[in-house]
């Protein structure tokens, strides 16, 4: 194995960890430390870290907003029309952009669907040829989320 990919091995043991010893010890390298405050493994480090963070991001807005462009409102409804016997802490209430409470009973304002689809399409477009792909994964992780919640 080159010096190149004993780094990378390092660098990914050590964002698992972080813990430079461990990730050291992982790898077959002395001294953890020392690894850690090596240039080349700073930006090493840092390039990983960013390459992480823009596609959990990406991933994670395609995600949410397809549950929100394709979720269901029965929680939300449910507190609407009986607030005393809703459980606030056990519902879904991902949907609801406004909530107000009044001497009339409680006021929701939903979230606006037609709004997170354009966005939605808009990100899908501007990813590039893997828009559709994500699409479908994002939509198959809701609907998973969705099931899990509506065991009614």
């Amino acid at each position: 194995m080159n010096r190149t990919q004993d780094n990378a091995g390092f660098c990914r043991a050590y964002l698992r960890t972080m813990d430079p010893e461990r990730a050291a010890a992982e790898t077959g390298r002395r001294d953890g430390y020392a690894v850690l405050h090596m240039e080349c493994t700073q930006e090493r480090l840092e390039r990983m870290r960013g390459d992480a963070a823009s596609q959990l991001r990406r991933e994670d807005v395609l995600r949410r907003l397809a549950q929100l462009a394709f979720g269901r409102a029965n929680d939300a409804v449910r507190l609407a029309l009986r607030p005393q016997e809703a459980d606030v802490e056990a519902l879904d209430l991902a949907a609801v952009s406004e909530l107000k409470v009044t001497e009339k009973g409680v006021e929701l304002k939903l979230v606006d669907r037609v709004r997170a689809l354009e966005t939605l399409g808009t990100l899908l477009e501007s990813g590039g040829g893997e828009g559709a792909e994500e699409l479908c994964q994002a939509l198959r992780e809701a609907a998973g989320m969705m099931e899990g919640a509506d065991g009614e």
